[in-house]
């Protein structure tokens, strides 16, 4: 027999906290609806999200952004010797196709500054030296 475990995790709900640790990992807490018949009971789940990731698509960290969640159930025993359970977050987006499919483009956004950000990467424009601008004159001389 084949000893086979499966611990992913997908969810989805709305934002409801985030808390900077100052740590490796973000934390942040879903509101989601309760897996039962009746629409309105609620879950209420802890979520942790390394800093990499959570730069990469901080613009989704908003409270009240309704998100879709891709991770692993993880947990840990208190100084009370009680479990904590909480999921560790490998992938997010507020499009629920990402998250099942696979994203098919890059992540854009933009910082408040104004700048190009592409996959958590800033895209700032570098001024040319005198000498770049020089060279660049002269190569686009014969066109103006």
């Amino acid at each position: 027999m084949d000893d086979i475990n499966y611990n992913e995790v997908l969810i989805s709900g709305i934002i409801n906290v985030i808390t900077d640790t100052n740590g490796k990992y973000i934390k942040f807490g879903l509101t989601t609806n309760k897996y039962t018949l009746n629409e309105d009971k609620r879950a209420y789940v802890s979520l942790n999200i390394s800093r990499e990731l959570f730069n990469t698509y901080q613009d989704y960290f908003v409270k009240a952004n309704k998100v879709f969640i891709k991770g692993y159930l993880n947990s840990y025993i208190d100084q009370n010797k009680k479990i904590q359970s909480f999921i560790t977050v490998t992938d997010i987006s507020n499009n629920s196709n990402d998250i099942t499919l696979g994203r098919k483009a890059p992540h854009i956004r933009y910082d408040p500054d104004g700048v190009m950000v592409w996959n958590g990467k800033r895209c700032e424009a570098i001024p040319l030296t005198e000498k770049e601008l020089k060279e660049l004159e002269n190569l686009l001389k014969d066109f103006k």
